[in-house]
């Protein structure tokens, strides 16, 4: 299958990518700057042509400068899937997040919510991705977890009690491969295995980093956490800022029946979490 893919230089892209030339796929990999959803043009016409699939792992945390999360998430997805349509394209996979929705309290999670919304409304034969944390040795936010839980001591908001569901990266990659060979359509949740609090979670990537247990876990208040991530949230590229601490306190977990069933298994549990993940 001739198979569009954004995104394909991604954390997730990569190990996609790899699965889909391993199955024998012919792979359209574009850079962002070769087609930026943020800025419609003709060349989009060229990438479509003669594809079957799309597969758009293509995002942004946070605002940037090329339109923003609206034109990334929403309103670039929405125009080239339009464009998908009218070129034959048959099978559209989008990664998305969990708990996205129209509504939501973030910009991120709000503005995935409308994409998905209006693309799963589009007429596409169409599904959509839906990962909670991800945990994976070469991911941003797994590096930033890991060092995090070598420190001796740790200020945790609320004292790491939040919920979460960490879900593996080669599960997430399986997943996404197996959407877009198959018929499935909506949203589908992908979420690991099992519940953790974000304490139980670090404690987890300590001793994956063959460091002894921590006793020790303080409470951060909620005004100095607050304050510390909207200093963060300055910082260019940083991953915590205030909408990421809303996240957090949100909690991110959901019935991984479904994504289950679409693996054939049971998702890994964090408890499973290798080195190597």
């Amino acid at each position: 299958m001739r198979i569009l893919l954004l995104g394909a230089r991604g954390f997730i892209g990569r190990k996609l990518a790899a699965r889909l030339t391993g199955a024998g796929h012919q792979l359209l990999t574009p850079s962002h700057a070769e087609l930026d959803l943020a800025r419609p043009d003709r060349v989009w016409a060229a990438w479509l042509d003669g594809t079957e699939a799309v597969a758009n792992l293509a995002g942004a945390f946070r605002q940037g400068r090329s339109g923003g999360l609206e034109a990334v998430h929403h309103h670039g997805p929405l125009r080239l899937a339009g464009l998908a349509k009218k070129y034959g394209v048959r099978r559209w996979v989008q990664l998305s997040a969990l708990s996205a929705a129209p509504d939501a309290a973030t910009l991120f999670l709000a503005s995935k919510g409308r994409g998905d919304a209006a693309l799963l409304d589009g007429g596409l034969d169409a599904a959509v991705a839906r990962p909670s944390l991800v945990y994976g040795a070469d991911g941003a936010s797994s590096r930033l977890l890991m060092r995090l839980a070598r420190l001796p001591l740790w200020f945790l908001p609320d004292g790491g009690r939040q919920l979460i569901q960490p879900v593996a990266a080669a599960d997430v990659a399986e997943g996404l491969h197996r959407l877009i060979e198959g018929r499935i359509r909506g949203a589908v949740d992908f979420v690991g295995g099992e519940e953790a609090t974000l304490a139980d979670y670090l404690r987890r990537l300590r001793s994956l980093q063959g460091l002894g247990s921590i006793e020790r876990v303080q409470a951060l208040p909620g005004w100095l956490a607050d304050g510390l991530a909207s200093c963060c949230g300055r910082v260019p590229g940083s991953l915590l800022d205030r909408d990421s601490l809303r996240m957090l306190r949100q909690g991110s977990t959901a019935d991984p029946a479904a994504f289950a069933a679409l693996l054939g298994r049971s998702p890994l549990s964090f408890r499973q979490f290798g080195e190597v993940v």
